[in-house]
């Protein structure tokens, strides 16, 4: 309201102090309104919404303070001032006009002067109201856009999270996050034999900076476990993905729970999470798996040994998951659910659908209508057979025309396992039904990848030691005192997959080491580089594949090795070699 233009309502069932305020007003160029009784009043404020409302307490009808209850009722959130009019001063009539609404008090008889502060003041005070309703109505409409923007980005997010998932409609999954984005994730898959793989992972904290790291994780592992790589591979993969990708602060606590093709035993590794649960009550066993290895993310590399175990399976098995958020949730006391709780319920259940309503449902009395502190999972999977591997999926390592093997070894057993011979035994197997020949080649290849994966990664030695004579017999003496006492890790995968007019085998070897500048080596194959290459070995890769790739610190290698589909035609490029 603009001063001296806005509509004074004024309710007095004197008509003397009703001219008189007339009088007063008028001459100030405000506009008026008067109503006799605090009935009329209410109606006149339901006409025209005034701007100021000057409130005779006494009135008949209905007096100043009912009428002002009434019309602050009615207006809801438009502030409307009301200045009462009394010759009462005693401190019940103030305490009740307060109580009723009013926002002043005016008393009789009136004086002009005080009656323009009074307007003028609740002037400002009707200005600083709207204003703030403006302003709260502006946070709340950008409160509601930015609710709805992320609902929205949750749902896309969400499904480029799950959208991969198989086999999860057979497990029983319970969610709460503690915001709109949650820093769970649960994924699911098969491998090419058809057996069912989860993980159940926890980022540190909660909300969209928990959840980024979910989507390169949830990548990884559907194209992993869709290669068929094994547990290790995949879980080394996952932590270098995690450890190049987030902040140092952030990691992923999870379950790995993979399940053998037929259905018969579990591999699980639990690396940060709360401990996992494989019950059988027709047996009365409750069996705690529990974290032996770091979450993912924190280490450059996971240790050797990951902790993993497996456990053989019988009728009547399921599997209980939950996440730190289940174990931390506060009843209205601040006591935490605890894992004694989900112990409990576990023991007292028959199956993975009776552990899993019982512990929801307890999980829920004790909660309440609280919202949680952190984000809850809760998975609960029946080790059945026919739940834990695909419907009509043939079971063997072929499949599709897609064929996978993979071996390790670690410290002495690298001295005693023949990797090379292993995988070539394995391609003997495989190339006779693709056309034949090129098992030489291949050899070459591998033993080639092993054998730096060995020296260079396990044994840490420096090909630069062959520059002088001393260097080269250093070399070597270093070679044979590492051989006495090894420690590290070579896996060795093998994948065949069909083309379109090729075959391609993809080799693929990890080593434990530190790596190495992969980029400087790319550069020097390609004759762009200053370092030098002491022997033929790589170059020989490069030239017998198609495509050889370094990934990480450089201590995992893939190298494409292609051939073409009809018999008898070469490829140019392995020809030249």
């Amino acid at each position: 309201m603009i001063s001296g233009q806005g509509l004074v309502l004024v309710a007095d069932d004197d008509p003397h102090n009703r001219r008189l305020l007339r009088m007063m007003l008028m001459g100030a160029g405000y506009r008026i309104r008067e109503a006799n009784d605090g009935l009329a009043a209410v109606e006149a404020c339901r006409e025209q919404v005034p701007d100021l409302v000057l409130m005779d307490v006494m009135m008949p009808e209905m007096d100043g303070y009912q009428a002002t209850s009434i019309i602050k009722t009615e207006m809801g959130d438009h502030f409307v001032p009301v200045i009462f009019l009394t010759a009462l001063d005693d401190e019940n009539a103030l305490l009740r006009g307060i109580e009723s609404g009013g926002d002043d008090f005016l008393n009789k008889p009136l004086n002009l002067a005080i009656l323009k502060a009074k307007i003028h003041a609740m002037e400002r005070l009707r200005d600083l109201h709207t204003g703030l309703q403006s302003r709260n109505e502006a946070l709340l409409r950008a409160q509601a856009r930015q609710a709805w923007e992320e609902e929205t980005a949750e749902g896309l997010f969400s499904r480029a999270i799950t959208r991969r998932n198989r086999g999860l409609d057979r497990l029983r999954l319970h969610r709460c996050a503690a915001s709109t984005f949650s820093g769970d994730v649960v994924l699911s898959d098969y491998t090419p034999d058809g057996a069912l793989r989860v993980l159940v992972g926890d980022f540190t904290g909660h909300g969209l900076t928990a959840a980024i790291g979910t989507y390169p994780v949830s990548e990884t592992f559907h194209t992993l476990t869709q290669e068929g790589v094994d547990d290790q591979e995949l879980l080394h993969e996952l932590n270098h993905v995690l450890h190049d990708f987030l902040p140092a602060a952030m990691f992923m606590g999870a379950v790995l729970a993979t399940f053998s093709p037929d259905g018969h035993r579990v591999r699980l590794w639990n690396g940060g999470m709360p401990d996992a649960w494989l019950c059988n009550t027709h047996q009365d066993r409750v069996r705690r798996i529990q974290s032996r290895a770091m979450p993912l993310g924190i280490l450059d590399r996971l240790d050797l040994d990951t902790g993993a175990r497996s456990f053989d399976l019988d009728e009547g098995d399921w599997l209980t998951l939950v996440s730190d958020g289940v174990l931390e949730a506060t009843d209205v006391a601040g006591v935490a659910f605890g894992e004694d709780t989900v112990f409990r319920q576990c023991r007292a259940s028959h199956s993975a659908a009776d552990a899993f309503e019982r512990i929801r449902e307890a999980l829920d009395t004790h909660c309440g209508n609280q919202t949680p502190a952190d984000d809850m999972t809760l998975v609960t999977i029946d080790c059945t057979p026919t739940v834990v591997t695909e419907s009509g999926r043939p079971q063997g390592r072929q499949l599709r025309g897609t064929l996978r093997w993979s071996l390790d070894a670690s410290d002495q057993r690298l001295a005693e396992v023949d990797l090379v011979g292993a995988a070539r035994t394995q391609l003997l197997e495989w190339l006779p039904n693709l056309g034949g020949g090129h098992a030489e080649a291949l050899q070459t290849v591998i033993a080639e990848l092993c054998n730096n994966a060995f020296e260079h990664g396990v044994l840490r030695l420096d090909s630069d030691m062959k520059a002088t004579v001393e260097g080269f017999e250093q070399y070597y003496q270093q070679r044979a005192e590492g051989l006495r006492d090894i420690r590290g890790r070579i896996g060795v995968s093998l994948r065949y997959r069909p083309m379109a007019t090729q075959h391609c085998i993809r080799i693929r070897v990890r080593d434990s080491g530190p790596g190495f500048d992969h980029q400087h080596l790319q550069e020097t194959l390609e004759g762009r580089g200053d370092k030098r290459l002491w022997g033929r070995g790589l170059t020989l890769v490069r030239q017998l594949c198609e495509d050889v790739r370094y990934h990480g610190s450089g201590n995992l290698v893939e190298a494409d090795y292609r051939w073409d589909v009809a018999p008898g035609v070469t490829d140019k490029k392995r020809a030249s070699a």
